[in-house]
Order: structure tokens, then C-alpha cells, then sequence
């Protein structure tokens, strides 16, 4: 075979070797510098808003996930004075400069000048005196018509903690605003009977992805605005699992909102983890009508009333079953007498983190 025609043949063929080489290397590169991008810049409002402030971050290579707790900035207390409108009316939600466009919708956010979503959003509330407070949160509300409109019929200091499953969860907690209440978005967890109690579409469970997390949570988040934070629900074991937790918890914290969760033994290894994060939450001491009797109730308020005289503050849930209302209105009604405050859940969170 002719020398220069084999030449020919293997110049041809090593040209081509080349191009696929490089354009293969080119795309490589545009690959990394895309999740590179994404890592830094997916999450770039939260880092900056931890910069801003002079906070520590962190960013995981591996989830893209930033973790900061935009707490103490030069601004802050200027900047969370929240305007009262009227005698027992919330400031207006949402506030622009707290919420932030997701994927999802709307949902809250810490701004730059240190602003914070659940001090904003909170009740009015004097807590100069340092007497014992208790809160109460009701959760799934807006699930039942009747059942929330009979709570909406108690004292305003009550926290209320609204299902993102209610179809009307905006209506419900519009209304509930302008009547003087704050009030808590549910987030549903893996519950210890998964997968034949099933926490719904968005709720978060052991196995998902970060990405999925973060979609789910922001799902959650936008349903609906001017809540001061989230509440797990109470028959979770997701919490026990600190690891499938981190992301969603120190998330919350940089947007300023408060994470609720029952205090159990289970719950030590997150109570550590939250403690040594400085993490915008706050444990739960009770289920007041895990039992549903009128009797049972009542011990339980009893019980919660005593521990917040021993611990200064106590916080308890409770579900909108008639005997639960009927129990807590006229238990409200006695609390003063026993030099106790019912307070909203903020109230609490103020006493906690100054």
C-alpha cells in the first residue's frame, strides 16, 4: 500500500481522535463548572446574607447545602421593631423584603439589614416581666371548617399551626392574622408508622435526595405567608435522624423562621445538634390531648402550668377536638390567677433567643 496514502489514512484519524478528545474535555469542563455553579450561586442569598452579617458558613460540596445563622447583625435591632396596626392587629404579610421568589412560590427570608420572618411576623407581645409564659400551638387547622372557626373563637395568644394540605390555607390564615393571631405552617415528617401512615407528597422522609428536601420544603414554605415558623408533626421519627434533618434545619434558621419539635429521648441527639448550631428552634414539652377525655386534658394543662413556673417556659400542642377547646377556654381564663402568662409560641422564642 502506498506509504503516503496509509499517512493520509492515520492523519485522518488521529484529527478526528483529537476533536472527540477535546470537544469530550470541553464538555467535561462546561459539566463541572455547571454543578460548581450551582453549589455556589444555587444558594447564593442565604451566603450572602451570612457575609453581610459577618457569619461563619458553610457550604457542602457534595449537596450544594449552605448552613449560616444570620443572627446578630449591626441592624438588627432597629430592624425587627414590628409595626403594630391597630390594638390587636399583626403587621401586614407578606413583607417584601423578608420573602423571596423559590421554585415553588413564595417563602420567607431573612433580609440583608438582619430582619428576621418570625420576629416580624410575631404576635405584639410585653415580655418585660419575667413571669412564667405558656404557649400553645394547634396543629392541622384548616382541615375542618367548623373545628377551625371554633378555635379562632379563643384567645388571641394562642399560636395556630395551619395544615399546607388546606386547600384554603391562605383564607384560613389571612383571616386568622387580621383577628390577631400568629400562627405556624405544619411540616409533615416521616411518621413511625411509614409507609402505612403516609406524611403526603411533601413530606419529607429519610430517603429523599437534598434536592428533593429542599423542593418539598419549599412546597411547604409557600403556602402561604406571615407565619413566624414551622411545626413538625408529633408522630414523627424523622427527627431522630439528625442527618436527614441537618438540611432543612439550618435552611430554616437562615431564613429567619422557627422549627418546632417534640421533646422526646429520641430527640436528644437533635437537641444537641440544634444547640450547637444556635438554631432557631424551639422543643415542644407536651401533647396536651394525646389522650382525647376532658380529664386528661386538664391534667395535662395542669402538668404544663407547673413546668413553666419550674422552667420559666413550657410549650404544648394540642389538636382542635372540642374537648381540647372547651378545656383550654376556661383553663386560659385561670392561668393569671396562678401567676402564669399564656403567651404566644414568639413570646417564648424572644425569652430564648434574646
Amino acid at each position: 500500500m502506498d506509504v503516503k496514502v496509509v499517512f493520509k489514512q492515520y492523519l485522518k484519524k488521529y484529527t478526528v481522535g483529537v476533536c472527540v478528545w477535546t470537544l469530550a474535555t470541553v464538555a467535561c469542563g462546561l459539566l463541572i463548572l455547571s454543578f460548581v455553579s450551582k453549589i455556589f450561586f444555587a444558594n447564593h442569598i442565604l451566603a450572602q446574607q451570612a457575609f453581610d452579617s459577618g457569619q461563619r458558613i458553610i457550604i457542602h460540596i457534595s449537596s450544594g447545602e449552605v448552613e449560616g445563622n444570620p443572627r446578630h447583625t449591626k441592624n438588627e435591632e432597629s430592624a425587627d421593631a414590628t409595626p403594630i396596626i391597630g390594638k390587636e392587629g399583626l403587621a401586614p404579610a407578606p413583607l417584601s423584603s423578608i420573602t423571596e421568589q423559590s421554585d415553588k412560590g413564595l417563602v420567607p427570608v431573612a433580609a440583608k439589614d438582619g430582619t428576621l420572618p418570625w420576629k416580624y411576623y410575631a404576635r405584639p407581645y410585653d415580655i418585660k416581666e419575667k413571669r412564667p409564659l405558656v404557649a400553645i400551638v394547634f396543629t392541622n387547622l384548616g382541615l375542618s371548617k367548623s373545628l377551625t372557626e371554633d378555635v379562632l373563637k379563643l384567645p388571641h395568644n394562642f399560636t395556630l399551626g395551619f395544615s399546607p394540605y388546606a386547600g384554603d390555607a391562605k383564607a384560613w390564615t389571612r383571616k386568622a392574622r387580621e383577628s390577631g393571631f400568629e400562627s405556624l405552617v405544619d411540616i409533615p415528617l416521616e411518621p413511625e408508622e411509614y409507609p402505612l401512615s403516609d406524611p403526603g407528597p411533601y413530606g419529607l422522609i429519610e430517603d429523599l435526595s437534598s434536592n428533593e428536601t429542599a423542593a418539598r420544603l419549599h412546597w411547604v414554605l409557600s403556602r402561604f405567608p406571615g407565619y413566624v415558623g414551622v411545626l413538625g408533626s408529633a408522630d414523627e421519627k424523622l427527627t431522630a435522624n439528625v442527618n436527614a434533618m441537618r438540611p432543612a434545619l439550618t435552611e430554616l434558621t437562615a431564613r429567619g423562621v422557627l422549627f418546632l419539635y417534640l421533646k422526646t429521648p429520641k430527640n436528644t441527639g437533635l437537641a444537641d445538634f440544634i444547640k450547637s448550631h444556635a438554631l432557631y428552634a424551639l422543643g415542644v414539652d407536651t401533647v396536651i390531648d394525646a389522650e382525647i377525655s376532658t380529664s386528661a386534658i386538664e391534667k395535662q394543662l395542669q402538668d404544663l402550668t407547673e413546668l413553666a413556673k419550674k422552667q420559666g417556659t413550657a410549650i404544648g400542642i394540642a389538636h382542635s377536638y372540642p374537648p381540647t377547646i372547651e378545656a383550654l377556654a376556661e383553663w386560659s381564663g385561670s392561668l393569671a390567677a396562678q401567676g402564669v402568662e399564656l403567651a404566644p409560641v414568639s413570646a417564648v422564642a424572644l425569652r430564648t433567643f434574646p
